[in-house]
C-alpha cells in the first residue's frame, strides 16, 4: 500500500495521534553501554515502555528484577537518543513518519526499532534502495503510548 501526504492528513483528521516517546537519562556510571534510567508514571504499561525503548517485555523485566511498578520508581532501560517520532493510528502498532531533508533510511529504521530491510518491505512503493525523498510519508512501527 502506498502512503502519501493526503493519506497522512486524512489519518490525522480521523484519529491519528502523535505518539510522544518516553525519554531516558543515560547511565554514565554503568559498565554496560547504552543503558539509562526511566521514571515510571501512573499511566505507564510495561509493554509500552518496552516498545518505546526498542526492547521486549521479558528483557525489560530482566533488567529490573523486583520492580514494584509504582509511579516514581526508576527503571533501567536501553537508552539511545532518538530524534524522530511518528503519528500513530490508535489501536494499531503502526503510524506514519514524514521524511525530512538529510534523512537516512538506516537512521529512520533505527529510530523506529526496525531494521532497514524490514522498513523497505513495509514501504515497497515508496522506498527503493537506501534513499528516500523528503516529503515522503513512510509507514513505521509506532506501538508506544
Amino acid at each position: 500500500m502506498r502512503f502519501n501526504n493526503n493519506l497522512f492528513l486524512l489519518a490525522s483528521f480521523f484519529g491519528a495521534a502523535t505518539a510522544f516517546r518516553r525519554t531516558c537519562t543515560p547511565d554514565t556510571t554503568s559498565d554496560v553501554a547504552g543503558t539509562g534510567c526511566y521514571t515510571l508514571t501512573e499511566s505507564d504499561l510495561w509493554e509500552n515502555i518496552a516498545a518505546d525503548f526498542c526492547t521486549n517485555l521479558p528483557e525489560l523485566k530482566k533488567m529490573n528484577p523486583g520492580s514494584s511498578s509504582k509511579p516514581g520508581e526508576i527503571l533501567k532501560v536501553p537508552c539511545q537518543a532518538r530524534k524522530r517520532d511518528c503519528s500513530r493510528i490508535p489501536g494499531q502498532g503502526y503510524g506514519y513518519y514524514t521524511v525530512v531533508e538529510s534523512d537516512d533510511l538506516a537512521l529512520i529504521a533505527m529510530d523506529f526499532c526496525i531494521d532497514t530491510l524490514a522498513l523497505q518491505r513495509l514501504n515497497p512503493k515508496v522506498v527503493t534502495g537506501y534513499k528516500v525523498a523528503p516529503g515522503v510519508v513512510l509507514e513505521v512501527p509506532c506501538a508506544w503510548n
